[in-house]
């Protein structure tokens, strides 16, 4: 932390150069000394700045920063709107620190005001307050702030970085939807009493109405005063009030996911599906997640009431922050260098190996080779994550994340087991890792076969909902064709809402952008076209859907489409 000139430091130093020089030159004794004392007066000001530097080696300023209740409903954080962060300075020295700059250092998905500027007194405290905003939902994480102090003039400044990392979680947005997504045309299989109302066979039941006697009714159902009181077969509809179960099938796979954080499939399906669960459970219903891409990746099983809702929302969130060994591209080399550069910048634990042991030495077990060759210690990296992972929960209830965040980190048959602590530490302090884009022929095929038993496997559900774009399930068509018939069997109606890649693609802005645009919207549509008749194939109704559109709209649409049919 050595102090710097800034711009206006620079150009007083080239001045007074430039007038010393050109004062030498000419033989002109005043300029050569206007130019001595120019530098003379900025290598002043430099000392009177140095001292500023030495109170940041020394610590003697101290930064805090917390996130108050945001203006959803419970004090939540969702994405795209905008959250205050407060950061509190305190000076313990015995001069005046002028902050010119504050840069929050975070995730690719928030986004933050750099200039905060505050000027705080010798054993003083001041509190100045940012904005952040969300551009997708997920467990975020505030890894430190970089400050900018300056002098007086403006002409020095020193930067010094505070890391103080805090996570934060960030719900999904709001979306409009309906109580029930599917209206099932009997009753649902619950003992369990609910608001909807159904018409179904039986005796028990409340009356709905009287009717004449059509073919095919029942002679029990004959309600014989009103017969005979109007002289022709009467009859009586009951309904009973059922609890419905709906299933959410959504895909997280990697053509979900949008180069732009918060403006993908699976930003909008994560918001879909949020909303879908929550206005359901608000009626009494059940409501289960499976979350799949070449495998099940997550899943909850069907449950009620609120705190579910919550399960349901940190379930979806799992989605954003992958960090499994099948489902990441990323070698070992370049996971160990990842997490030690952020260990050396944050925690200031440098992980590398000094010197090389000799070939026989058994410490090799725990070395591993960064992707510039450079050796770093996976065992000491182990025993610092450790205690910062006991420092952050490690799995409480009252730590930083859910606690089966915890114990969800899955490793190949052949994957090196010390590899584990750093995915985790990946995870819980948010550093990103690459989702994998390529996949076996057929994997995305038994993904979605085993997410579909997995929906039915706890009994019958009323719907199934499925949020997938449907890449790759053409690939393996017969196990695709099982997994739909199986839904058909094992559930009472299956939906399958598709946001279309072709519809979040970003704007083109050149004519070259355009035409690439065109074609690739084109063959998009051909596989969602195939898709569409393999769905309809089996009764199974597919809704595409677009970033503005809001599940209500959708299902209301589908259902007038399907009546029109």
């Amino acid at each position: 932390m050595i102090p710097r000139l800034t711009t206006r430091g620079l150009l007083v130093l080239g001045s007074g150069a430039l007038i010393l020089l050109v004062g030498a030159l000419h033989g002109a004794p005043p300029l050569v000394a206007l130019g001595g004392l120019v530098l003379a007066a900025l290598s002043a000001a430099y000392l009177v700045f140095y001292p500023t530097a030495v109170l940041l080696r020394r610590k003697k300023i101290e930064l805090s920063w917390w996130v108050p209740p945001g203006d959803q409903p419970g004090g939540a954080l969702a994405a795209d709107r905008p959250f205050a962060l407060h950061i509190a300075f305190r000076n313990h020295g015995a001069r005046t620190l002028r902050v010119l700059h504050t840069r929050v250092l975070t995730g690719s998905a928030l986004t933050t005001d750099e200039d905060v500027p505050a000027t705080v007194g010798p054993g003083k405290q001041v509190e100045v307050m940012t904005t952040v905003r969300a551009r997708a939902a997920g467990y975020q994480v505030l890894h430190g702030a970089a400050l900018v102090l300056g002098d007086v003039l403006g002409l020095f400044d020193v930067e010094a970085y505070f890391p103080n990392p805090i996570a934060v979680k960030v719900f999904p947005r709001a979306l409009p939807a309906e109580a029930q997504a599917v209206r099932p045309a009997a009753g649902a299989l619950h003992e369990q009493i609910g608001l909807h109302h159904v018409r179904r066979r039986g005796l028990a039941g409340e009356l709905r109405e009287l009717r004449e006697h059509s073919h095919g009714d029942p002679f029990k159902f004959i309600a014989w005063k009103a017969t005979a009181r109007r002289g022709k077969l009467m009859v009586r509809d009951l309904e009973n009030e059922i609890v419905t179960t709906h299933v959410l099938c959504v895909d997280i796979g990697a053509s979900m996911r949008g180069a732009t954080p918060g403006r993908g499939p699976l930003d909008w399906a994560t918001d879909a599906a949020a909303a879908m669960a929550r206005a359901a459970l608000d009626t009494g219903d059940r409501v289960g997640l499976v979350g799949w891409d070449t495998r099940i990746t997550t899943e909850l099983r069907p449950g009620s009431g609120h705190h579910h809702w919550l399960q349901v929302v940190d379930r979806l969130l799992d989605a954003h922050c992958v960090v499994d060994e099948d489902l990441t591209d990323v070698t070992p080399g370049e996971l160990v260098g990842a997490v030690a550069r952020y260990l050396a910048h944050q925690e200031a634990f440098d992980a590398r190996v000094r010197v090389v042991p000799p070939l026989d030495d058994p410490r090799w077990q725990s070395i591993q080779a960064g992707p510039d060759g450079q050796l770093y210690d996976l065992g000491a990296m182990n025993k610092t994550i450790a205690r910062l992972l006991a420092a952050m929960g490690g799995g409480d209830k009252k730590g930083l994340a859910p606690a089966w965040w915890w114990s969800r980190v899955q490793l190949s048959a052949d994957g090196d087991p010390q590899l584990a602590p750093l995915r985790l530490f990946c995870r819980l302090r948010g550093l990103e890792i690459p989702y994998r884009r390529d996949h076996e022929l057929g994997k995305r095929a038994a993904g979605f076969a085993a997410a579909i038993e997995r929906a039915v496997a706890d009994g019958r559900p009323d719907a199934i909902v499925i949020l997938s774009d449907l890449h790759g399930l053409l690939e393996d068509p017969a196990t695709t064709s099982r997994a739909l018939a199986r839904a058909r069997r094992g559930a009472g109606s299956v939906i399958a809402v598709v946001p279309g890649r072709h519809r979040f693609a970003p704007a083109a802005r050149t004519a070259q952008g355009a035409r690439v645009l065109e074609v690739m919207t084109l063959e998009l549509q051909e596989q969602q076209h195939a898709a569409r008749k393999l769905l309809a194939r089996h009764g199974v109704r597919m809704i595409e859907a677009g970033p503005g559109d809001s599940p209500a709209a959708l299902l209301s649409r589908g259902r007038a489409r399907r009546r029109v049919a």
